[in-house]
């Protein structure tokens, strides 16, 4: 026992021991050793500097980041937050681009340029980057290895780098020799510092004063412990490595955008995403940390630092990583691969089909959209990047960004573009015809709103598919009208009260008395109904607003839209039945503040006084198509632009699958032994017609009734022209239908122009027949075609059996386009 009580004394006098001799010697033995001269003064500076840098990385850093990381890892979250960008891809997979910042927050989101103060937190200036999955592990490692060998170990174990901060006064020293100045040396940016920079955008400038620098560099050392211990709380630096593949400057095209992230970054460089980089592409990422690649040629200077930088990147430090990181096997795999890659720069890869759209849309921006994804989906998905947005803030609300990784949408932008083209070219033609009926200060032109202080009417043209996936997608407002207005969205969280919508239908609502009056089954096309203001002659015709009672058949009715008569055969429908299918629908009867003056169901529903979004509307439109197509049991879903979502976690997933589905049962809202006598009515505004004369709302389309057109088999649709208390004032005009072609191709769609406001016209004496009917006949067109080039799989398989060696004997081939027209089998 004595002898251990000796052994631990020995131990305790030799480390006090220690401290006392090391001071001894830095003081007596050469800070006031007068033999060493001059010297000492050097030699206790250098002295002094490594117990100042010692004290900075094992004192300081650990205190500094223990204490900060209490009351700033708030902001640290809700800045990788805001740095969030959502992909978006096209219905074949292709990389579209990305959110514009502007589109992806509630309030905040810094896209001036500038740092501006925000209820107390400063914003910087964002940029956008798409999250990793999985961080690819060699650009980790190569990172690493080039920016920060010594992480989490005994030289930098809390952020910063002790042999960097070492290594600044020699750099410094060097740097003032060659430069003939006073010049800050480099050295010791550990990834943490990086990321400070990052933070507050504070990277390093070709002007830099060397106070600057030195205020930059103390800065990024009081972040730094922060930034660190917040990124591996636990002992776990997965964040740590996130934020590393998520947030560091790789590329840029030229004159600046640059491109923050191993995921989005990898798109526009090798056209793939982070996780299908080779080894040798992961090392080219790694390398471009502080050397960020140039995307685009410029001048023939700029060409040449381009060229030398790239060869740099691939020729020394991507091989140093393959030299120093791999086994021999795989280095020279990876070298190859990197000879082969040394040839240049590769330019910005964009899909054939989506740069073919931008060179024909928008080929101003072919240059910038190449290389910048923000600006790449703004020309591609004009209008349809602000219904994704919308639909994902009705799903997640404002908070969206943090739960969807990436959005697959519905739509080809090329097919969707050329649509646009031609509705943009037909409401400019619109505007000069009708100019004198708008209201003061509206347009229909979308180019006339360039010229500034002029209002335009929301123009919505939307179809979707038999399975509900939006197909086409046109609007001309940044509120996405489609999908309900703005006033039903709660300022709070941004989603939708479907309670709050206040756009009534119009005479779209008869839809719903054409499925209650089916429903009875008592109704054919012939039934009288009484009309209190019918003419003394033409009752077959549309004559209207006349004195005697007289009878009128359903067909004229519905063909005509014509409310009397049909007020007075759907009162006498249960108002129960009324109000179950107008609820199922998801539309609002009118508000009043006093039960007993309400307006009775039947009045409200025929005149279309009852409320909704177009999204409501085109969803009823599908329902009743399914219904007339075989599918009365099968539940229809609201259309749609979200093929796939990429969740970021599994809670956002089970969110998203916890919400209602708003999914209707065509079976529960009509009745089998009915839709014979929907299809006759809603038919009707196409197909009517007495003594050789065409009437109907839609007798301008009646080259589209299925009767009349080859390859179209069903062919519904019902419009609607809602008013003020003026019945010349209108607000809005509407269409909403459904057709399936001989090939089984089907469709849905609603197309709208107005304010949404009753109270708000933008024109006197105009009617859906004026507006909306020749938007109509554009859209119908291109669905047309698009049954031809994408026709049901039942419909490749009979052609494939048309192109049989039994077939092929008569060595004639058929188009789908001849099928389809010359009907050579029936239709499924």
């Amino acid at each position: 026992m004595l002898t251990l009580l000796k052994s631990l004394t020995r131990v305790i006098e030799f480390l006090l021991s220690v401290p006392i001799w090391l001071i001894r010697t830095l003081t007596v033995g050469i800070a006031f050793n007068p033999r060493l001269g001059p010297l000492r003064y050097v030699a206790s500076a250098i002295l002094l500097y490594v117990l100042l840098a010692m004290v900075l990385v094992y004192v300081i850093a650990p205190i500094r980041g223990l204490i900060g990381a209490q009351y700033q890892s708030a902001q640290l979250r809700y800045a990788a937050e805001r740095w969030i960008a959502t992909a978006i891809y096209d219905s074949e997979r292709n990389f579209v681009g990305t959110f514009d910042p502007r589109l992806d927050s509630q309030r905040d989101i810094n896209y001036t340029g500038r740092a501006i103060e925000l209820d107390g937190y400063v914003a910087n200036p964002d940029h956008k980057s798409i999250p990793v999955r999985v961080v690819p592990e060699f650009y980790w490692q190569c990172l690493t290895y080039h920016e920060d060998r010594y992480l989490g170990g005994i030289f930098n174990p809390f952020g910063i780098d002790l042999l960097g901060v070492l290594k600044i006064p020699y750099s410094t020293m060097i740097r003032s020799v060659k430069e003939r100045r006073i010049a800050f040396g480099v050295g010791g940016s550990t990834l943490p510092m990086q990321l400070a920079r990052v933070i507050y955008k504070t990277p390093p400038l070709a002007n830099e004063s060397t106070w600057e620098k030195i205020g930059r560099k103390l800065s990024e050392w009081w972040m730094a412990p922060v930034i660190y211990f917040e990124l591996t709380r636990g002992g776990d630096n997965t964040p740590l490595k996130q934020w590393a593949a998520n947030h560091l400057w790789l590329a840029q095209r030229t004159g600046g955008a640059p491109l923050h992230g191993v995921e989005v970054t990898s798109r526009i460089v090798f056209g793939k995403e982070a996780k299908d980089l080779s080894i040798a592409e992961q090392f080219v990422m790694a390398s471009a940390v502080n050397r960020p690649i140039i995307l685009l040629e410029g001048s023939e200077r700029l060409n040449a630092v381009r060229q030398s930088r790239w060869r740099y990147l691939l020729e020394v430090r991507a091989t140093r990583c393959a030299s120093a990181l791999l086994s021999d096997e795989q280095q020279k795999d990876v070298l190859f691969e990197l000879v082969n890659l040394a040839n240049g720069p590769p330019d910005p890869v964009v899909k054939p089909a989506l740069e073919a759209a931008i060179e024909t849309n928008a080929p101003e921006f072919l240059e910038r959209a190449r290389a910048n994804p923000r600006i790449r989906a703004n020309v591609l998905l004009p209008s349809a990047r602000l219904g994704l947005r919308e639909e994902m803030k009705q799903a997640f609300g404002f908070d969206w960004r943090n739960s969807v990784r990436s959005i697959t949408t519905t739509l080809t932008p090329k097919e969707n573009l050329e649509l646009r083209a031609q509705l943009t070219q037909e409401l400019a033609l619109l505007h000069e015809k009708w100019k004198n009926r708008l209201s003061p200060g509206h347009v229909l032109n979308p180019k006339l709103l360039q010229n500034g202080g002029v209002i335009m009417p929301d123009i919505v043209v939307v179809a979707a598919d038999g399975n509900g996936r939006i197909i086409r997608y046109f609007e001309n407002s940044e509120l996405a009208p489609y999908f309900g207005s703005a006033n039903a969205r709660d300022p709070q969280t941004g989603q939708y009260n479907s309670r709050l919508e206040g756009r009534q239908i119009a005479s779209i609502g008869k839809m719903i008395s054409a499925i209650a009056i089916a429903n009875q089954a008592k109704d054919t096309i012939n039934t009288l109904y009484i009309d209190s203001a019918a003419p003394p002659r033409g009752l077959e015709s549309c004559r209207r607003n006349g004195t005697l009672r007289r009878g009128r058949k359903a067909l004229v009715v519905f063909a005509c839209s014509l409310n009397r008569p049909l007020e007075w055969r759907t009162a006498q429908i249960p108002s129960a039945d009324l109000m179950s299918i107008t609820e199922t629908l998801g539309f609002n009867m009118p508000p009043t503040p006093d039960p007993l003056l309400a307006t009775p169901p039947s009045t409200a529903i025929v005149r279309g006084l009852i409320t909704g979004s177009p999204r409501r509307v085109h969803h009823m439109a599908g329902i009743i198509l399914a219904a007339l197509t075989g599918n009365i049991n099968k539940p229809v879903q609201p259309p749609t632009l979200v093929q796939n979502y990429e969740f970021t976690t599994d809670e956002a997933r089970q969110q998203f699958e916890e919400l209602p589905k708003q999914t209707v049962r065509p079976a529960d809202i009509m009745r089998a032994k009915g839709l014979a006598t929907i299809r006759s009515f809603l038919r009707a505004p196409f197909c009517y017609s007495h003594n050789r004369r065409h009437y109907g709302t839609l007798r301008d389309l009646k080259d589209w009734c299925a009767a009349r057109r080859k390859g179209v088999d069903l062919h519904f649709a019902k419009t609607g022209t809602a008013v003020t208390e003026d019945p010349d004032a209108t607000t809005d005009t509407w269409a909403a239908g459904g057709i399936k072609f001989t090939n089984g191709a089907h469709y849905t769609y609603v197309v709208v122009v107005g304010t949404g406001s009753a109270t708000q016209p933008f024109a006197r004496n105009l009617h859906s027949s004026q507006l909306v009917q020749p938007l109509l006949r554009i859209l119908l067109s291109d669905l047309e075609e698009h049954a031809l080039q994408n026709p049901p799989a039942v419909l490749a398989e009979r052609l494939e059996e048309q192109r049989s060696p039994a077939t092929q004997q008569s060595k004639r081939r058929f188009s789908i386009r001849d099928i389809i027209e010359r009907n050579l089998f029936d239709s499924p």
